[in-house]
């Protein structure tokens, strides 16, 4: 435990350098950079939310069977796995700051704006992996077919990045609070259902064949996923 702790020390104390008087895109590439180059180290996040996804599809497949019938249903357990899975992975990158007490480096060295961003790239990243997992072996274990490839994986970009930015925001929010992931998935719930209510229309239709139906979910998805970007962009240097 300590010794990860220090390596994530070093890690920021590293970056310090390359944050001090840069532009701010430099200083969202850093940021990023550096969280990918601890998890890299550990995979703690990746292991623990690949397998989280692997054991819901396994159970889910094995309770259901075929939902090629069934696509309001299929639609729904697909997004409650992800949004499970989001929980898991969303939030470790503030926390882990905490945890190693190099969160006022950051403040010091960098606009709170490049930290948002750079860490919600990170989640976002991390989110996308494990949909590309999660969405084929879905829909190969339901038996599932998708009308529009191109449409489901707008829907599905959109909501990550919507979770992303909201996760980024409310894991700097509980980031000092006992019980972190169970609080994130209380808090994160209301935040994320207008998105997940879109994207469940979105692809229950799309399962279905019913293309006619999806513009006006979409249009939803995508007004609430940048407002989801710019509050997250205006408040994070308030709660963080």
């Amino acid at each position: 435990m300590g010794s990860s702790k220090s390596s994530w020390a070093r890690a920021v104390e590293q970056t310090r350098v390359t944050l001090k008087s840069s532009p701010w895109w430099r200083q969202v590439l850093a940021i990023a950079r550096k969280e990918f180059q601890s998890e890299w180290r550990t995979r703690h996040a990746l292991v623990t939310t690949f397998a989280f996804a692997l054991i819901a599809l396994t159970v889910v497949s094995l309770s259901v069977g075929s939902l090629r019938s069934e696509p309001a249903l299929a639609a729904g357990l697909f997004w409650v796995i992800l949004f499970f899975a989001a929980i898991v992975a969303l939030g470790r990158t503030v926390t882990k700051e905490v945890d190693a007490h190099t969160e006022n480096l950051l403040r010091l060295n960098a606009d709170a704006t490049a930290v948002f961003a750079g860490k919600m790239l990170f989640n976002f990243a991390l989110l996308t992996f494990v949909a590309a997992f999660t969405a084929p072996l879905f829909m190969t274990a339901m038996g599932v077919n998708v009308a529009n490839l191109g449409l489901f994986s707008l829907t599905i970009f959109l909501t990550l990045v919507t979770m992303a930015a909201l996760g980024t925001l409310l894991g700097a929010m509980l980031a000092r609070a006992q019980s972190r992931i169970a609080l994130l998935g209380v808090a994160a719930f209301p935040l994320f259902f207008p998105a997940l209510a879109a994207a469940l229309q979105t692809s229950a239709a799309l399962f279905s064949g019913d293309l006619d139906t999806t513009a006006m979910p979409l249009r939803a998805l995508t007004a609430y996923a940048g407002v989801a970007l710019l509050g997250g962009l205006l408040l994070f240097d308030e709660v963080w």
